[in-house]
């Protein structure tokens, strides 16, 4: 297939089904395309030669497809192609003469497609220009900018292919199915053609021998049904439909219809008695049912027919045919299964995203109450600069929770489960479980609940894994324990370590509270979503009942257990056992942080680069605070500028903004970087930026920046990495110099 890039991509083989979510709007039914299809080969089979049928057919898929086009091509002795057969709608030149032995580059990517069984859609032959120039040339002069083509095969070989030029480009899927659907009546009248033409050069029984060969090999017998008055019914097969029948040469024409109708599913008998009169009364008719077959057990047979005007008994005659379509039946059941599994994975993913959305608009809000909060507080005690202090304390706690849980967000669109990415990185569980009492401080100061905190039997503080999880998991059990309390209660939170091995603490966390307590009959439902126990009855303990869920789930992931223990009035005991991986290097690591923060980046030169004249003066304020001296530039173009105008060694860094007006932090990388001068390729520049993904510090990395910090800047790990690249620069410029 051609997409609308001009790329191929391949479909795959079989009847395709219509694929009815997405574009069900522009989609047809499957048993409206099974009835246009239908409509065209009992058409074509009223017609007296093959060839004859399939220009009948090339007309009715043409007109049903709202094509201008339609045509059949075989390959011929020379490897080229020959158009065999064609339709055109009225106005539009043919073009069968001028397409007779068309070289074989012109579809030898179409044929490559072909053999690993694909077929062709082109929305906008612009698309295929340069990717297939001959190609393009040929659809060109005819006046296509669209087409669907599907290949013919003659057993696993590629014969030829026939398609439609110029159909509309929202029903190219569907052109696609109706054809692949004809496909095989298209290759069974052309072998029918090439088998009349050689019956010209045999005799009649070598070729009647020949055309059952062809038959049995498509598994479709050829019969004649007499239905005279007074007599028995009586039934007329060929040697393939007595193979499909599954009865011997010599039966009876009354036994082997008995053999047949007897064996139809009951349920179904009725239906084909009605296909028999249509056939009388319209001329023609088809029908699908399922038959019991003798030593094959249930199958799927296609049958039509239509009355034999030549019948001079009393009473009628049918001729027809009996398909096995067993195998096609079976394909189109698994695809239909396939569709609705499809179906199905796409209502959970939407159900999860949903959830997931529901979940962080409740995470959101915890540390939001926090910041409004303590912002109230600190309008009113505006003479109590310890309270103030405090307050301050508490909003940063809550900002940086709340900044935690939006670079969760982002990393959850990455994933295909809808869950949040795995995160890798070294935290103190103890400074966790104290900034999860900070955060909820304001609520249990507004409820009156006393908020304890015991951390004495914690052997390993320092861990590595997602910090975010643990809040999200021990907030959402703390904030339930405070919100469903009573006034002058209290809420303990304790935490142990219950094992250790190999590297991995095992650590139970407990949160005991003197609430209103849970239901026995409650409990067996306290980790659904959105579910409270007596709702009506508890509107002083407001909630979305989605705590719990998402401790459970993050717990699960976490490979953790959580259990619960609640009386009705005497309060609820959550147990949290979750494996913790120590940190065993962790201690080195912050003595060296230690000793870059210690140190400070007092005196040094830097060139900040920023847009936004918010985030310019915050920055810029944060680095003299810390007594560094700082040069601005607006964007890129004018950071180019001040550092050609500066002295070499002028600038000891540059913190470089990625998205700008002008010229970009990426291009004023490379741009410095390529500067002939002793620090172009020496000079520090760290990327700041809200684009936080890992392709975005990639990126960075590629313009020629040493490292990529995450917006809102965090002024210690600034600090950090500027002192650490400044000590890395002096090393590199004293390695290059030449000393006696």
């Amino acid at each position: 297939m051609v997409d609308h890039a001009g790329r191929f991509s391949l479909s795959g083989e079989g009847l395709p089904s219509p694929m009815a979510h997405g574009q069900q709007s522009d989609m047809r039914s499957v048993q409206n395309l099974e009835a246009v299809i239908n409509a065209g080969l009992r058409a074509a089979l009223l017609e007296e030669t093959p060839d004859q049928s399939l220009k009948v057919l090339l007309e009715h898929l043409g007109k049903a497809l709202n094509g201008e086009r339609t045509y059949i091509f075989e390959q011929n002795e020379s490897g080229g192609d020959d158009n065999t057969y064609e339709w055109v709608a009225d106005g539009v030149e043919p073009e069968q003469e001028n397409l007779q032995n068309v070289s074989p580059e012109v579809c030898a990517g179409w044929y490559r497609n072909f053999s690993v069984g694909g077929h062709i859609v082109i929305q906008n032959v612009e698309d295929i220009r340069e990717s297939e120039p001959l190609q393009y040339e040929n659809l060109k002069r005819q006046g296509i900018h669209s087409l669907v083509v599907v290949p013919l095969y003659d057993g696993k070989q590629v014969i030829g292919f026939y398609g439609v030029d110029n159909p509309p480009v929202k029903s190219l899927e569907y052109a696609s199915n109706m054809l692949h659907t004809a496909a095989y009546f298209i290759v069974s009248s052309l072998k029918r053609r090439d088998l009349f033409r050689e019956l010209q050069k045999r005799s009649y029984l070598e070729g009647r021998q020949s055309l059952e060969n062809i038959l049995e090999g498509a598994r479709t017998g050829i019969w004649t049904i007499e239905l005279e008055e007074g007599c028995q019914p009586r039934m007329y097969a060929d040697r393939t439909m007595r193979i499909l029948l599954g009865v011997p040469e010599d039966i009876g024409p009354e036994a082997c219809y008995r053999h047949w109708f007897e064996r139809i599913e009951p349920d179904y008998a009725a239906m084909v008695e009605e296909a028999v009169q249509e056939m009388l009364k319209t001329g023609r008719s088809e029908v699908i049912y399922p038959w019991d077959h003798p030593s094959l057990g249930k199958i799927y047979v296609r049958c039509g027919g239509v009355p034999d005007r030549t019948f001079e008994k009393p009473g009628s005659c049918l001729n027809g045919y009996h398909q096995d379509i067993t195998e096609t039946m079976v394909t189109r059941k698994k695809q239909e299964q396939s569709i609705m599994e499809l179906l199905e994975r796409v209502r959970q993913a939407n159900s999860s995203k949903s959830e997931f959305l529901s979940h962080m608009s409740h995470d959101l809000r915890t540390p939001i109450n926090g910041i409004l909060g303590m912002l109230a507080i600190l309008e009113k005690s505006q003479d109590d600069p310890e309270r103030q202090r405090d307050c301050r304390k508490k909003i940063r706690v809550s900002a940086e929770h709340l900044l935690s849980l939006v670079n969760d967000v982002l990393q959850v669109s990455r994933l295909e489960s809808g869950r949040p990415a795995a995160v890798e990185e070294p935290f103190d569980l103890c400074a966790v479980l104290e900034e999860c009492v900070t955060v909820l401080s304001p609520l249990a100061e507004e409820r009156t609940v006393r908020l304890e905190l015991e951390t004495n039997g914690l052997r390993h503080t320092r861990a590595v894994g997602n910090p975010l999880h643990f809040k999200q998991i021990l907030m959402s059990v703390i904030d339930n324990a405070l919100k469903y309390n009573r006034p002058n209660g209290s809420v303990s939170v304790r935490v142990e370590e219950t094992a250790f091995r190999e590297g991995t603490a095992s650590c139970r966390f407990v949160i005991e509270d003197t609430g209103i307590g849970i239901g026995e009959d409650f409990k067996a439902h306290i980790f659904e979503p959105f579910t409270q126990e007596h709702q009506g009855a508890r509107t002083d303990y407001t909630g979305a009942g989605l705590g719990m869920s998402i401790v459970k789930k993050l717990v699960d992931q976490m490979r953790g257990t959580v259990t619960v223990d609640s009386r009705l009035g005497r309060g609820s005991v959550v147990q949290i056992v979750l494996p913790v991986r120590v940190d065993e290097m962790q201690s080195g690591q912050s003595a060296e942080e230690a000793r870059d923060v210690q140190g400070g980046i007092a005196g040094m030169q830097v060139l900040l680069v920023e847009d936004n004249q918010i985030n310019c003066e915050i920055v810029e304020y944060l680095l003299k605070d810390a007594g560094a001296e700082v040069a601005t530039a607006k964007d890129g173009k004018a950071a180019v500028e001040a550092f050609e105008a500066s002295a070499p060694g002028t600038f000891d860094c540059i913190l470089m903004d990625l998205m700008m007006p002008v010229m970009s932090g990426y291009e004023a990388a490379r741009v410095i970087r390529g500067l002939k001068r002793p620090d172009a390729g020496t000079v520090p520049i760290i990327a700041l930026s809200a684009n936080a993904f890992e392709e975005d510090v990639a990126l960075a990395k590629d313009a020629g920046m040493n490292e990529h910090l995450a917006k809102p800047v965090d002024i210690r790990r600034m600090i950090q990495v500027m002192n650490r690249l400044r000590g890395r620069q002096g090393r590199e410029t004293h390695g290059g110099r030449t000393t006696d």
